[in-house]
């Protein structure tokens, strides 16, 4: 299932996932903290900036897709941003590539009985989003709104299936199996739409944000043969929470 170049898989990450999401929050409350500490004042009017951020991505399907409740991965990225007037106040184009990786690991029957298998996927996508965003207030807290689209570069994803399937009178089968796909040009293009803070702390800045990234793509209907229903093919939907610093 595929978002602007990602396949959204997770378990295998869950451990750090975890450990994302407590750095992220310590990134959020010390920024606040020094930012009240700082008090309101005109930022550093610097019109190049340069940083890096890191975060969770939940991704889900629109319209949803039966069975399936959404996964978590981990992105962490870049952000080359440039104000297009002598404030912190007003608009600044971003370009941001970021890398997103993804685990997951599913399992179907019961381990030693007559029929199991597992099966594992692990994903790798690069992505470059160019985007603009509008900061609102002036001061050493500063909210924006943000919008642009986001071009995936490079995308692959590995799967691996094992277990074995035993037919009485037959004897038992076992399932083997390991394939690697790189995708094509269909779904690299999405659209993104986000929000959120920037909060400086003393000559450095903290941009705290959320950002909801969608595939775009005709939507498109099919016969599924099994059934003869017609299905409309899910788009992906990813939301990032991101911590950064930038300078």
């Amino acid at each position: 299932m595929l978002l602007n170049g990602y396949i959204y898989v997770s378990i295998g990450y869950k451990k750090t996932c975890i450990a994302m999401k407590k750095y992220f929050f310590i990134i959020v409350l010390t920024a606040f903290t020094q930012a009240f500490l700082f008090g309101q004042s005109e930022s550093d009017t610097r019109r190049w900036h340069f940083g890096a951020m890191v975060g969770p991505q939940f991704m889900t399907f629109s319209p949803k897709q039966e069975n399936f409740k959404g996964i978590t991965g981990i992105m962490a990225g870049l952000d080359v941003g440039y104000r297009l007037q002598n404030s912190p106040k007003g608009w600044s184009a971003h370009l941001q590539p970021y890398f997103v990786g993804f685990r997951n690991t599913q399992e179907q029957g019961e381990q030693n009985t007559n029929y199991y298998i597992k099966l594992e996927s692990k994903t790798r996508s690069i992505s470059l989003p160019l985007l603009v965003r509008y900061t609102i207030l002036g001061g050493k807290i500063r909210p924006f709104a943000e919008l642009g689209t986001s071009w995936s570069i490079n995308s692959s994803s590995t799967f691996k299936s094992s277990g074995r399937i035993c037919i009485d009178g037959s004897g038992c089968s076992p399932v083997t199996g390991e394939e690697k796909i790189n995708f094509t040009d269909d779904d690299r293009l999405g659209a993104l739409v986000g929000a959120g803070v920037q909060v400086d702390i003393g000559k450095i800045t903290i941009p705290i944000g959320v950002r909801v990234v969608q595939n775009i793509k005709k939507r498109e209907t099919y016969t599924d043969p099994s059934t003869g229903e017609n299905r409309t093919i899910s788009r992906a939907r990813g939301i990032q929470l991101t911590a950064g610093i930038s300078f």
